[in-house]
Parts: structure tokens; C-alpha cells; sequence
């Protein structure tokens, strides 16, 4: 089982990992409760379809754009979909990649939002093909 202070750790080693190939970005890391949590993940479009239709959700990490781009993470979510290290990091390497690739979402419609998912999961097996693979296998996403 994660602790906040284990994920914190996983993912100061996911942003090293990271940070190698892409210059450093300024990003906190957030824990929230998990009814918080879900209530962020509603905001967004993709993820409140899936709540509307009823499909199971995925959903690890989350990032909040703003002055600061924060990654949000819930220890609870992170327990029920994974005991596997590598794949908090992956958690947190897709929603980097989301930080920046945030500059070609042109605005909040549900195209753009998917269209951002594809392009950030291309280049996330294109530069970390392990870590995509192990959020794939949990979520299920395929391009």
C-alpha cells in the first residue's frame, strides 16, 4: 500500500526521469481526498462522459493548468488501481506531458481534449514506450 510520502518520493523520480529529456517545468504535486478528487476528475469533459455512461473509471492522477500547474493525486484511487511503483511514475509522466502540450489545446470543447490525449499518449511510447505500456494495461487506452 502507497503512502502520500512513498507516491511523493515515486514521483520526484518520475520528474528527474522526465526533467532528462524536457527542460524543467515549474509543477506541484497535490494530494486530495477521494470524494475531492472524483469531484475534480467530473470537471473534465472526458472524464464526466465516462461517469455519465456508467464506464469504470481510470482515472489516476489528474493536472489542474493554471499560474502553476499542479498534479493532483489521491492515495486511496492510487491503492485500488495499482501496488506497482513504475506505474505511479507513469501516472505522473502522462500528466507532465499534459503540462506541456497544454499550449496546443486550443480551447476546453471535447475534441480538444481528446485530440490532447492522442498526441500526449503518441509521445509518451514514443520517449517512455515501459511506462505507457504499464497505463495502457490499467486503462485500458489504445491508440
Amino acid at each position: 500500500m502507497f503512502s502520500a510520502k512513498k507516491i511523493m518520493k515515486l514521483a520526484e523520480e518520475a520528474y528527474e526521469e522526465f526533467s532528462k529529456r524536457h527542460k524543467s517545468m515549474e509543477v506541484e504535486l497535490e494530494f486530495v481526498k477521494e470524494d475531492e478528487f472524483f469531484e475534480l476528475a467530473d470537471r473534465s469533459k472526458l472524464v464526466h462522459l465516462e461517469m455519465r455512461e456508467g464506464l469504470p473509471i481510470k482515472v489516476g492522477s489528474l493536472v489542474m493548468h493554471g499560474k502553476k500547474d499542479i498534479i493532483v493525486l489521491c492515495t486511496d484511487v492510487i491503492n485500488l488501481l495499482t501496488k506497482n511503483d513504475n506505474f505511479v511514475k507513469a501516472l505522473v509522466m502522462h500528466e507532465l506531458f499534459h503540462i506541456l502540450d497544454k499550449k496546443r489545446v486550443k480551447d476546453s470543447s471535447m475534441n480538444q481534449m481528446i485530440r490532447s490525449e492522442e498526441r500526449v499518449h503518441k509521445q509518451f511510447i514514443k520517449e517512455f514506450p515501459n511506462y505507457a505500456e504499464l497505463l495502457d494495461e490499467v486503462t485500458g487506452f489504445k491508440i
